[in-house]
């Protein structure tokens, strides 16, 4: 079955725009930048899609994020590595088998706090939460209920 991830930009008017999964990929390994992209920051919906040859695909996932470019156009490795690196230690407080903050154990308490922090940075220069209106126009571009779309 076959598997494939959409991208939609938001603009400054509130619109949501396509942004090819190639232009994005080439502009993420590099090899091409999106220069009206360049020096900025955009809320970026991405949705991976499931389905068959001719039947209308099912949105599986959907992520609102903010992606970063650099001054040239390309995905911004360096806010990626970032994002990576808080994300990784957003679970530090997982390596505790018991809530830090129940059994008093420093090292637990010490990861519960680093993963606090890394989740409030995380969510402060990484997550876009849209607002109701902008998740249902975004799953309604993605593909309304019913309705069919262009597997490509």
């Amino acid at each position: 079955m076959p598997v494939w991830r959409r991208y939609l930009v938001k603009e400054s008017t509130g619109r949501l725009v396509e942004l090819p999964s190639r232009q994005y990929d080439r502009a993420d390994d590099g090899t091409a930048p999106i220069p009206d992209y360049a020096g900025r920051c955009v809320e970026l919906v991405s949705a991976v899609l499931v389905g068959k040859q001719g039947d209308a695909p099912t949105v599986t996932e959907v992520a609102f994020t903010k992606l970063y470019f650099d001054q040239s156009g390309f995905v911004d490795a360096a806010k990626r590595e970032r994002m990576i690196r808080l994300m990784l230690e957003s679970c530090a407080d997982r390596r505790c088998r018991r809530p830090a903050r129940r059994t008093g154990c420093t090292d637990c308490n010490a990861l519960a706090e680093r993963a606090d922090a890394a989740r409030s940075e995380l969510m402060r220069d990484f997550e876009w939460a849209p607002a109701p209106a902008e998740v249902t126009a975004a799953l309604f571009v993605l593909g309304p209920p019913g309705g069919a779309m262009p597997l490509h």
